[in-house]
Protein backbone atom coordinates (compact mmCIF):
# COMPACT_ATOMS: atom_id res chain seq x y z
CA UNK A 1 0.00 0.00 0.00
CA UNK A 2 1.12 3.64 -0.60
CA UNK A 3 0.89 6.19 1.48
CA UNK A 4 2.37 10.08 2.03
CA UNK A 5 4.43 10.56 4.90
CA UNK A 6 6.36 14.06 5.75
CA UNK A 7 9.62 13.00 4.06
CA UNK A 8 8.81 10.09 1.55
CA UNK A 9 6.53 8.07 0.03
CA UNK A 10 5.79 4.44 2.45
CA UNK A 11 5.21 1.06 -0.13
CA UNK A 12 4.48 -1.59 2.07
CA UNK A 13 2.21 -4.97 1.96
CA UNK A 14 0.36 -5.97 4.39
CA UNK A 15 0.83 -10.12 3.70
CA UNK A 16 4.75 -10.53 2.91
CA UNK A 17 3.19 -14.30 0.82
CA UNK A 18 1.15 -11.74 -0.91
CA UNK A 19 1.64 -12.56 -4.96
CA UNK A 20 2.42 -9.47 -7.00
CA UNK A 21 3.91 -10.20 -9.81
CA UNK A 22 2.26 -13.30 -12.45
CA UNK A 23 5.12 -14.85 -14.88
CA UNK A 24 3.06 -17.25 -17.13
CA UNK A 25 1.21 -19.57 -14.64
CA UNK A 26 4.43 -18.76 -11.82
CA UNK A 27 3.38 -16.18 -8.70
CA UNK A 28 6.22 -14.41 -7.18
CA UNK A 29 5.14 -12.87 -3.46
CA UNK A 30 5.90 -9.67 -1.78
CA UNK A 31 8.67 -11.66 0.24
CA UNK A 32 10.53 -12.78 -3.07
CA UNK A 33 10.72 -9.82 -4.63
CA UNK A 34 11.77 -8.48 -1.43
CA UNK A 35 14.75 -10.85 -1.83
CA UNK A 36 15.45 -9.99 -4.99
CA UNK A 37 15.20 -5.98 -4.08
CA UNK A 38 19.07 -5.30 -2.27
CA UNK A 39 21.15 -6.42 -5.77
CA UNK A 40 19.64 -3.47 -7.58
CA UNK A 41 19.94 -1.67 -4.38
CA UNK A 42 23.64 -2.14 -3.91
CA UNK A 43 24.43 -2.06 -7.33
CA UNK A 44 23.19 1.72 -7.78
CA UNK A 45 24.90 2.78 -4.75
CA UNK A 46 28.03 1.83 -6.20
CA UNK A 47 27.84 3.71 -9.30
CA UNK A 48 28.81 7.75 -9.55
CA UNK A 49 26.39 10.08 -10.58
CA UNK A 50 22.26 10.27 -9.88
CA UNK A 51 20.69 10.48 -13.72
CA UNK A 52 20.48 7.34 -14.77
CA UNK A 53 18.60 5.72 -17.74
CA UNK A 54 16.25 3.05 -17.53
CA UNK A 55 15.28 0.59 -20.17
CA UNK A 56 14.03 -2.95 -18.91
CA UNK A 57 11.04 -4.63 -20.46
CA UNK A 58 10.40 -7.07 -18.28
CA UNK A 59 8.06 -5.52 -15.41
CA UNK A 60 9.70 -7.55 -12.55
CA UNK A 61 13.12 -6.46 -13.67
CA UNK A 62 11.66 -2.91 -14.52
CA UNK A 63 9.96 -3.02 -10.85
CA UNK A 64 13.16 -3.52 -9.10
CA UNK A 65 15.14 -1.00 -10.31
CA UNK A 66 12.59 1.45 -10.41
CA UNK A 67 11.71 0.84 -6.55
CA UNK A 68 15.63 1.14 -5.80
CA UNK A 69 16.66 3.90 -7.60
CA UNK A 70 13.59 6.14 -6.24
CA UNK A 71 14.41 4.48 -2.33
CA UNK A 72 17.88 6.85 -3.20
CA UNK A 73 16.13 9.88 -4.77
CA UNK A 74 18.06 9.25 -8.20
CA UNK A 75 17.16 11.05 -11.40
CA UNK A 76 15.08 8.06 -13.40
CA UNK A 77 15.00 8.91 -17.27
CA UNK A 78 13.07 6.51 -19.32
CA UNK A 79 14.35 5.58 -22.56
CA UNK A 80 11.31 5.42 -25.03
CA UNK A 81 13.06 1.77 -26.51
CA UNK A 82 16.12 -0.09 -26.97
CA UNK A 83 17.29 1.24 -30.29
CA UNK A 84 20.65 2.10 -30.64
CA UNK A 85 20.85 5.43 -31.59
CA UNK A 86 17.84 6.34 -29.18
CA UNK A 87 20.15 4.83 -26.36
CA UNK A 88 22.87 7.29 -27.82
CA UNK A 89 20.94 10.08 -27.56
CA UNK A 90 19.16 9.25 -23.87
CA UNK A 91 22.67 8.40 -22.55
CA UNK A 92 23.90 12.02 -23.47
CA UNK A 93 21.56 12.95 -20.94
CA UNK A 94 22.89 10.56 -18.23
CA UNK A 95 25.66 9.44 -15.87
CA UNK A 96 25.15 5.61 -15.98
CA UNK A 97 22.78 3.03 -17.55
CA UNK A 98 20.95 0.47 -15.36
CA UNK A 99 22.18 -2.96 -16.73
CA UNK A 100 20.08 -5.91 -18.47
CA UNK A 101 21.12 -8.11 -16.01
CA UNK A 102 20.38 -7.82 -12.40
CA UNK A 103 23.68 -8.24 -10.48
CA UNK A 104 24.14 -11.13 -7.93
CA UNK A 105 23.81 -10.19 -4.48
CA UNK A 106 24.98 -12.00 -1.38
CA UNK A 107 23.29 -13.87 1.15
CA UNK A 108 24.13 -10.69 3.80
CA UNK A 109 22.79 -8.09 1.53
CA UNK A 110 19.48 -10.51 0.84
CA UNK A 111 18.83 -10.88 4.43
CA UNK A 112 19.89 -6.73 5.32
CA UNK A 113 16.04 -5.47 6.05
CA UNK A 114 14.80 -2.69 3.71
CA UNK A 115 12.20 -0.06 4.14
CA UNK A 116 10.81 1.00 1.18
CA UNK A 117 10.59 4.70 1.42
CA UNK A 118 10.64 6.42 -1.91
CA UNK A 119 12.12 9.83 -1.95
CA UNK A 120 10.73 12.96 -2.06
CA UNK A 121 13.65 14.20 -4.43
CA UNK A 122 13.19 11.57 -7.22
CA UNK A 123 12.67 12.65 -10.73
CA UNK A 124 11.65 10.96 -13.27
CA UNK A 125 12.21 11.69 -17.08
CA UNK A 126 9.96 10.89 -20.32
CA UNK A 127 10.94 11.49 -23.88
CA UNK A 128 7.93 11.88 -26.40
CA UNK A 129 7.78 12.71 -29.86
CA UNK A 130 4.26 13.67 -29.63
CA UNK A 131 2.94 14.64 -33.26
CA UNK A 132 6.17 16.07 -34.54
CA UNK A 133 8.53 12.94 -34.60
CA UNK A 134 10.79 15.20 -32.46
CA UNK A 135 11.82 14.08 -29.41
CA UNK A 136 11.46 16.40 -26.10
CA UNK A 137 12.77 15.29 -22.52
CA UNK A 138 9.72 16.07 -20.11
CA UNK A 139 10.62 15.88 -16.11
CA UNK A 140 8.16 15.21 -13.23
CA UNK A 141 8.77 14.80 -9.77
CA UNK A 142 7.93 11.16 -8.49
CA UNK A 143 5.34 12.92 -6.22
CA UNK A 144 3.11 13.63 -8.52
CA UNK A 145 2.90 10.53 -10.50
CA UNK A 146 1.95 8.93 -7.26
CA UNK A 147 -0.68 11.22 -6.56
CA UNK A 148 -1.41 10.25 -9.68
CA UNK A 149 -1.44 6.82 -8.74
CA UNK A 150 -4.06 8.07 -5.57
CA UNK A 151 -6.57 9.28 -8.03
CA UNK A 152 -6.64 6.32 -9.91
CA UNK A 153 -7.49 4.51 -6.87
CA UNK A 154 -9.77 7.02 -5.88
CA UNK A 155 -11.50 6.84 -8.92
CA UNK A 156 -11.94 3.00 -10.46
CA UNK A 157 -10.61 1.22 -7.22
CA UNK A 158 -13.84 0.39 -5.47
CA UNK A 159 -14.95 -1.23 -8.47
CA UNK A 160 -12.05 -3.35 -9.11
CA UNK A 161 -11.63 -6.92 -6.93
CA UNK A 162 -8.40 -6.90 -4.65
CA UNK A 163 -6.92 -9.82 -6.80
CA UNK A 164 -7.95 -8.42 -10.34
CA UNK A 165 -4.96 -8.85 -12.63
CA UNK A 166 -3.72 -5.59 -14.54
CA UNK A 167 -1.68 -6.29 -18.06
CA UNK A 168 -0.83 -4.68 -20.49
CA UNK A 169 -0.48 -4.22 -24.83
CA UNK A 170 2.00 -0.95 -23.85
CA UNK A 171 5.06 -0.05 -22.43
CA UNK A 172 6.32 0.98 -18.81
CA UNK A 173 9.03 3.44 -20.41
CA UNK A 174 5.98 5.94 -21.11
CA UNK A 175 4.06 7.71 -18.76
CA UNK A 176 0.52 5.81 -19.41
CA UNK A 177 2.05 2.46 -18.94
CA UNK A 178 4.57 3.41 -16.52
CA UNK A 179 1.39 4.44 -14.10
CA UNK A 180 -1.41 2.21 -15.35
CA UNK A 181 0.65 -0.60 -15.85
CA UNK A 182 2.78 -0.89 -13.03
CA UNK A 183 2.51 1.36 -10.28
CA UNK A 184 -0.78 1.63 -9.79
CA UNK A 185 -1.02 -1.97 -9.38
CA UNK A 186 2.23 -2.09 -7.55
CA UNK A 187 1.02 0.67 -4.92
CA UNK A 188 -2.51 -0.87 -4.46
CA UNK A 189 -1.54 -4.21 -3.72
CA UNK A 190 -2.87 -5.35 -6.95
CA UNK A 191 -1.19 -8.08 -9.18
CA UNK A 192 0.52 -7.32 -12.25
CA UNK A 193 1.00 -9.41 -15.60
CA UNK A 194 5.16 -9.24 -16.10
CA UNK A 195 5.05 -9.59 -19.75
CA UNK A 196 3.96 -7.54 -22.31
CA UNK A 197 0.49 -8.53 -24.51
CA UNK A 198 1.21 -8.38 -28.07
CA UNK A 199 -1.34 -10.46 -29.57
CA UNK A 200 -5.43 -11.42 -28.85
CA UNK A 201 -4.69 -14.80 -27.81
CA UNK A 202 -2.63 -13.94 -24.18
CA UNK A 203 -4.95 -12.11 -23.27
CA UNK A 204 -7.88 -14.45 -23.98
CA UNK A 205 -5.48 -16.68 -22.23
CA UNK A 206 -4.66 -14.91 -19.32
CA UNK A 207 -8.97 -14.51 -18.60
CA UNK A 208 -9.51 -18.47 -18.07
CA UNK A 209 -8.18 -18.08 -14.99
CA UNK A 210 -8.15 -14.14 -13.57
CA UNK A 211 -10.39 -11.15 -13.69
CA UNK A 212 -7.92 -8.59 -15.63
CA UNK A 213 -7.83 -5.04 -16.08
CA UNK A 214 -6.23 -4.30 -19.84
CA UNK A 215 -4.16 -1.38 -20.24
CA UNK A 216 -4.09 -0.44 -24.08
CA UNK A 217 -3.63 1.70 -26.91
CA UNK A 218 -6.06 2.87 -29.34
CA UNK A 219 -4.07 0.57 -32.33
CA UNK A 220 -4.27 -2.61 -30.38
CA UNK A 221 -7.97 -2.25 -29.24
CA UNK A 222 -8.76 -1.25 -32.96
CA UNK A 223 -7.12 -4.51 -34.14
CA UNK A 224 -8.87 -6.58 -31.77
CA UNK A 225 -11.59 -7.19 -34.17
CA UNK A 226 -12.45 -11.24 -33.15
CA UNK A 227 -13.50 -9.17 -29.96
CA UNK A 228 -16.48 -11.17 -29.79
CA UNK A 229 -14.68 -14.60 -29.35
CA UNK A 230 -14.54 -13.09 -25.26
CA UNK A 231 -17.91 -12.97 -25.23
CA UNK A 232 -18.40 -15.69 -22.89
CA UNK A 233 -15.62 -14.39 -20.67
CA UNK A 234 -16.88 -10.94 -20.01
CA UNK A 235 -17.54 -11.09 -16.00
CA UNK A 236 -13.60 -11.55 -15.98
CA UNK A 237 -13.20 -8.50 -17.62
CA UNK A 238 -12.47 -5.64 -14.91
CA UNK A 239 -12.43 -2.81 -16.94
CA UNK A 240 -9.81 -1.66 -20.25
CA UNK A 241 -8.08 1.24 -20.56
CA UNK A 242 -7.12 3.25 -23.51
CA UNK A 243 -4.97 6.04 -23.96
CA UNK A 244 -2.48 8.21 -26.55
CA UNK A 245 -5.84 8.77 -28.86
CA UNK A 246 -8.79 9.07 -29.31
CA UNK A 247 -10.47 5.24 -30.08
CA UNK A 248 -12.13 5.17 -33.86
CA UNK A 249 -15.58 6.02 -33.57
CA UNK A 250 -16.76 1.78 -34.38
CA UNK A 251 -14.42 0.80 -31.54
CA UNK A 252 -16.45 1.62 -28.44
CA UNK A 253 -19.53 0.56 -30.10
CA UNK A 254 -18.25 -2.95 -30.98
CA UNK A 255 -16.76 -3.63 -27.56
CA UNK A 256 -19.93 -2.26 -26.07
CA UNK A 257 -22.02 -5.09 -27.71
CA UNK A 258 -19.74 -7.83 -27.26
CA UNK A 259 -18.15 -7.31 -23.54
CA UNK A 260 -21.06 -5.20 -22.12
CA UNK A 261 -18.50 -2.33 -21.52
CA UNK A 262 -16.77 0.43 -23.65
CA UNK A 263 -13.40 0.83 -22.99
CA UNK A 264 -12.64 3.36 -20.62
CA UNK A 265 -10.46 6.30 -22.76
CA UNK A 266 -7.81 8.43 -20.82
CA UNK A 267 -6.80 12.03 -22.17
CA UNK A 268 -3.90 13.79 -20.84
CA UNK A 269 -0.50 14.20 -21.50
CA UNK A 270 3.18 13.47 -20.62
CA UNK A 271 3.27 17.37 -19.07
CA UNK A 272 -0.36 17.20 -17.66
CA UNK A 273 -0.89 13.71 -16.49
CA UNK A 274 -4.28 12.48 -16.55
CA UNK A 275 -6.93 14.96 -17.30
CA UNK A 276 -10.13 13.35 -18.03
CA UNK A 277 -11.60 9.81 -19.17
CA UNK A 278 -14.58 8.45 -20.53
CA UNK A 279 -16.51 5.46 -21.04
CA UNK A 280 -18.27 5.60 -24.60
CA UNK A 281 -21.52 3.75 -24.62
CA UNK A 282 -23.13 6.12 -26.56
CA UNK A 283 -21.56 8.42 -29.08
CA UNK A 284 -21.35 11.93 -27.86
CA UNK A 285 -20.26 10.71 -24.41
CA UNK A 286 -18.27 13.92 -23.35
CA UNK A 287 -15.25 13.77 -21.27
CA UNK A 288 -15.47 13.57 -17.24
CA UNK A 289 -12.76 15.28 -15.26
CA UNK A 290 -10.69 12.83 -12.52
CA UNK A 291 -11.17 14.16 -9.31
CA UNK A 292 -9.27 17.25 -8.44
CA UNK A 293 -8.94 18.41 -11.59
CA UNK A 294 -10.21 21.75 -12.21
CA UNK A 295 -11.01 22.61 -16.30
CA UNK A 296 -11.40 26.36 -17.67
CA UNK A 297 -10.66 27.82 -21.24
CA UNK A 298 -9.22 30.84 -22.85
CA UNK A 299 -10.03 32.38 -25.61
CA UNK A 300 -9.64 30.53 -28.28
CA UNK A 301 -11.65 27.82 -26.16
CA UNK A 302 -8.12 26.47 -25.53
CA UNK A 303 -8.39 23.86 -22.31
CA UNK A 304 -7.00 25.12 -19.40
CA UNK A 305 -6.51 22.76 -16.65
CA UNK A 306 -5.50 23.03 -12.47
CA UNK A 307 -4.45 19.41 -11.47
CA UNK A 308 -2.73 17.91 -7.85
CA UNK A 309 -0.53 15.91 -10.77
CA UNK A 310 1.11 19.35 -11.75
CA UNK A 311 4.28 20.91 -10.25
CA UNK A 312 2.12 23.85 -9.20
CA UNK A 313 -1.25 25.30 -8.53
CA UNK A 314 -1.62 27.51 -11.78
CA UNK A 315 -3.58 26.25 -15.01
CA UNK A 316 -1.59 24.54 -17.68
CA UNK A 317 -2.48 26.11 -21.03
CA UNK A 318 -2.45 23.45 -23.63
CA UNK A 319 -2.95 23.13 -27.22
CA UNK A 320 -6.41 21.34 -27.04
CA UNK A 321 -9.71 22.89 -28.38
CA UNK A 322 -12.84 22.07 -26.39
CA UNK A 323 -16.72 22.71 -25.76
CA UNK A 324 -16.84 23.40 -22.23
CA UNK A 325 -20.37 21.62 -20.79
CA UNK A 326 -19.16 22.82 -17.30
CA UNK A 327 -15.91 22.72 -15.02
CA UNK A 328 -16.06 19.27 -14.94
CA UNK A 329 -16.85 18.00 -18.63
CA UNK A 330 -16.00 18.79 -22.34
CA UNK A 331 -16.10 17.89 -25.75
CA UNK A 332 -12.85 17.70 -27.46
CA UNK A 333 -12.82 19.37 -30.63
CA UNK A 334 -8.66 19.16 -31.77
CA UNK A 335 -5.86 20.17 -32.09
CA UNK A 336 -5.25 24.24 -32.48
CA UNK A 337 -1.66 23.39 -33.31
CA UNK A 338 -3.29 21.36 -36.32
CA UNK A 339 -5.22 24.31 -38.05
CA UNK A 340 -3.13 25.53 -41.37
CA UNK A 341 -3.41 27.82 -43.91
CA UNK A 342 -4.10 26.50 -47.87
CA UNK A 343 -4.30 29.64 -50.03
CA UNK A 344 -4.73 32.48 -47.03
CA UNK A 345 -7.56 30.03 -45.35
CA UNK A 346 -8.18 28.64 -42.47
CA UNK A 347 -8.21 24.51 -42.65
CA UNK A 348 -8.45 22.37 -39.52
CA UNK A 349 -6.87 19.09 -40.00
CA UNK A 350 -9.18 17.59 -37.23
CA UNK A 351 -12.33 19.23 -38.69
CA UNK A 352 -11.07 17.46 -41.81
CA UNK A 353 -10.84 14.15 -40.44
CA UNK A 354 -13.61 13.74 -38.49
CA UNK A 355 -16.08 15.21 -41.53
CA UNK A 356 -14.62 12.51 -43.54
CA UNK A 357 -15.23 9.81 -41.00
CA UNK A 358 -18.76 10.89 -41.17
CA UNK A 359 -18.60 9.11 -45.03
CA UNK A 360 -20.18 5.54 -45.06
CA UNK A 361 -16.76 4.49 -46.99
CA UNK A 362 -14.68 5.47 -44.03
CA UNK A 363 -13.93 4.29 -40.84
CA UNK A 364 -10.67 6.46 -39.81
CA UNK A 365 -8.69 8.92 -41.45
CA UNK A 366 -5.49 11.22 -40.79
CA UNK A 367 -4.80 14.17 -42.72
CA UNK A 368 -0.95 15.55 -42.98
CA UNK A 369 0.57 18.38 -44.80
CA UNK A 370 3.79 17.48 -46.85
CA UNK A 371 6.56 19.75 -47.53
CA UNK A 372 8.48 17.51 -50.37
CA UNK A 373 8.41 17.37 -53.23
CA UNK A 374 6.30 20.70 -52.94
CA UNK A 375 3.65 21.67 -49.68
CA UNK A 376 0.21 19.53 -50.11
CA UNK A 377 -2.39 18.11 -48.25
CA UNK A 378 -2.59 14.76 -48.11
CA UNK A 379 -4.98 12.22 -46.74
CA UNK A 380 -4.30 8.80 -45.16
CA UNK A 381 -7.95 6.78 -45.07
CA UNK A 382 -9.06 3.57 -43.68
CA UNK A 383 -11.74 2.29 -45.89
CA UNK A 384 -15.42 0.57 -44.38
CA UNK A 385 -15.86 -2.77 -45.86
CA UNK A 386 -18.15 -0.72 -48.53
CA UNK A 387 -15.41 1.46 -49.13
CA UNK A 388 -12.83 -1.17 -49.52
CA UNK A 389 -15.43 -2.90 -52.04
CA UNK A 390 -15.63 0.59 -54.15
CA UNK A 391 -11.95 0.49 -54.18
CA UNK A 392 -11.00 -3.12 -55.28
CA UNK A 393 -14.10 -2.82 -58.26
CA UNK A 394 -13.45 0.86 -59.44
CA UNK A 395 -9.64 1.70 -58.23
CA UNK A 396 -7.91 4.28 -56.55
CA UNK A 397 -9.14 7.15 -59.00
CA UNK A 398 -12.70 6.53 -58.60
CA UNK A 399 -12.13 6.29 -54.46
CA UNK A 400 -10.42 9.64 -54.90
CA UNK A 401 -12.69 11.35 -56.41
CA UNK A 402 -15.83 9.86 -54.24
CA UNK A 403 -14.40 11.51 -51.28
CA UNK A 404 -13.50 14.75 -53.06
CA UNK A 405 -16.91 14.73 -53.43
CA UNK A 406 -18.23 13.96 -50.08
CA UNK A 407 -15.79 16.73 -48.72
CA UNK A 408 -17.18 19.18 -51.03
CA UNK A 409 -20.08 19.48 -48.93
CA UNK A 410 -18.63 21.10 -46.33
CA UNK A 411 -14.88 22.65 -47.63
CA UNK A 412 -14.29 24.83 -50.40
CA UNK A 413 -12.47 23.22 -53.64
CA UNK A 414 -8.61 25.08 -52.25
CA UNK A 415 -9.00 22.79 -49.47
CA UNK A 416 -9.54 19.56 -50.50
CA UNK A 417 -6.41 16.86 -50.20
CA UNK A 418 -4.60 16.38 -53.17
CA UNK A 419 -3.24 12.92 -52.05
CA UNK A 420 -4.52 9.85 -50.76
CA UNK A 421 -3.45 6.51 -49.29
CA UNK A 422 -5.50 3.54 -48.34
CA UNK A 423 -4.49 1.27 -45.74
CA UNK A 424 -5.98 -1.63 -43.56
CA UNK A 425 -5.07 0.22 -40.27
CA UNK A 426 -3.61 3.95 -39.19
CA UNK A 427 0.10 3.55 -38.63
CA UNK A 428 0.00 4.33 -35.23
CA UNK A 429 3.11 3.92 -32.46
CA UNK A 430 3.20 1.62 -29.61
CA UNK A 431 2.00 4.77 -27.44
CA UNK A 432 -1.03 5.21 -29.90
CA UNK A 433 0.81 8.32 -31.51
CA UNK A 434 0.38 8.77 -35.28
CA UNK A 435 3.66 11.02 -35.75
CA UNK A 436 3.67 13.46 -38.43
CA UNK A 437 6.81 11.56 -39.87
CA UNK A 438 5.25 7.73 -40.11
CA UNK A 439 2.09 9.36 -42.28
CA UNK A 440 5.21 11.44 -44.07
CA UNK A 441 6.60 8.12 -45.33
CA UNK A 442 3.47 6.96 -46.83
CA UNK A 443 3.91 9.49 -49.63
CA UNK A 444 7.49 9.22 -50.28
CA UNK A 445 7.35 6.31 -52.80
CA UNK A 446 5.19 8.61 -55.90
Amino acid sequence: MLKQLANHWQLSWPDPQQAIILDDSHYLSYQQWHTMLPAAVQYALSQPGDTVLLYQPDSLYFSLWFVALAMQGKHIVLAPDNQPHTTQMVLKHCNWQVPVQLPPVSAAQANAPLQLSLSKECRISFFTSGSSGQPKLISKRLCQLLLEVQTLERQFGSTLDANTLFAATVSQQHIYGLLFRLLWPLCSSRLLYRQQLSFFEQWQALLQQNKVVLVASPAHLARFDDIAKLSPQQQQISRIFSSGGPLPAPVPALYQQALGQAPTEVFGSTETGGIAFRQRRLPDIPWQAFTGVTLATDAQQALQVMSPHLDNNDYFQTQDQVQLITNQQFHLLGRLDRIIKLAEKRLSLPELEQFCCNSELVTEAAAVMLSSPKVQLALVVVLSANGAVILSDNGKLAMNNLLRQHLLQRFEPVLLPKRFRYLPALPYNQQGKLPQPLLEALFTDD
